[in-house]
């Protein structure tokens, strides 16, 4: 009888350490559905002047980082921390960067469980000073030391990596995940959200960047020079391309836009000249529709 009861009480007790298992389980899965649908967007500081969305960064790593002349673009904009941080992270989830004044921030949501190999990971890309540590209202930021007497610095908190050589921002971004309260302009904040959230990549930036006049097209309404463009960015048969669209002018003629395609690919020549874009210009009866490929070399 009283082996029975033995049974019985280590049964009992089996069952209790799996219900917790499972229990804590569940609240771990949980707590990193949180993470991942935690929104990037209310971390970015109101003074931006670009933002590019990585929504697959597989394809960004596998097959545009590895080319070259595709490196090059994003080296020429992207501290070379944040593009080796995420070639060597193979747990990031997804990726954003907002391009401002003071510097580059970039976002990741990684996932509470990928905390020791975030700091593993940086740890590997600055070995040789270890990072110094603040604490601001309970979130740990890490500062590691870089040359021209510059910090690299990062924190993490609820499942988001957020890092810049900025101290400034780092730290506005961290204030405003605590917030939760999104500070992009309205204008950037209506158009971000047609971004095409299956595409590899989205991009807006100002027009001025490419420094598109209405005057060189001898337009009288089709004011660009002071809008927002926004791209999706895509491989397609061997080609790396962008695509968006433009409200449709009727003053625009045929002509127009081809010299609109012309002016598109030459100003990117211009600003990178190891990507040749060759533009296609399209509309309808409310928008302009512009794609531009180049081949992806071998």
């Amino acid at each position: 009888m009283k082996a029975y009861l033995k049974e019985i009480v280590i049964s009992l007790l089996a069952v209790l350490i799996l219900m917790s298992a499972v229990w804590v389980y569940i609240r771990s899965m949980q707590t990193e559905q949180s993470n991942v649908s935690a929104d990037l967007y209310t971390m970015i500081p109101p003074d931006i002047n670009a933002l590019l969305v990585v929504n697959r960064p597989s394809v960004l790593n596998l097959m545009i980082l590895p080319k070259q002349a595709f490196y090059k673009v994003f080296a020429s904009e992207i501290p070379p921390v944040l593009l080796s941080f995420i070639q060597r992270s193979q747990q990031v989830q997804s990726l954003m960067l907002s391009f401002h004044r003071q510097g580059v921030v970039g976002y990741m949501q990684v996932g509470d469980r990928a905390a020791g190999r975030l700091k593993h990971f940086m740890d590997n890309i600055f070995p040789y000073y270890k990072p110094v540590k603040q604490n601001i209202n309970g979130i740990d930021f890490y500062y590691y030391p870089d040359v021209n007497n510059r910090f690299f610095g990062y924190y993490f908190h609820n499942g988001v990596w957020v890092g810049s050589y900025s101290k400034k921002l780092l730290e506005k971004a961290a204030s405003q995940q605590l917030d939760n309260q999104l500070s992009l302009p309205e204008e950037i904040d209506e158009m971000r959200k047609a971004f095409d959230a299956t595409a590899p990549m989205n991009i807006l930036f100002p027009a001025n960047d490419l420094n598109l006049r209405v005057s060189q097209w001898g337009m009288t309404d089709w004011r660009i020079a002071n809008k927002w463009l926004v791209a999706d960015l895509f491989v397609s048969e061997g080609n790396f391309c962008c695509y968006g669209n433009l409200p449709y002018e009727p003053e625009v003629t045929s002509q127009m836009y081809k010299m609109m395609g012309d002016t598109l690919s030459s100003r990117i020549r211009n600003l990178y000249p190891s990507v040749n874009l060759s533009f296609q210009i399209n509309r309808d009866e409310e928008f302009i529709y512009f794609t531009g490929c180049t081949p992806i070399p071998d």
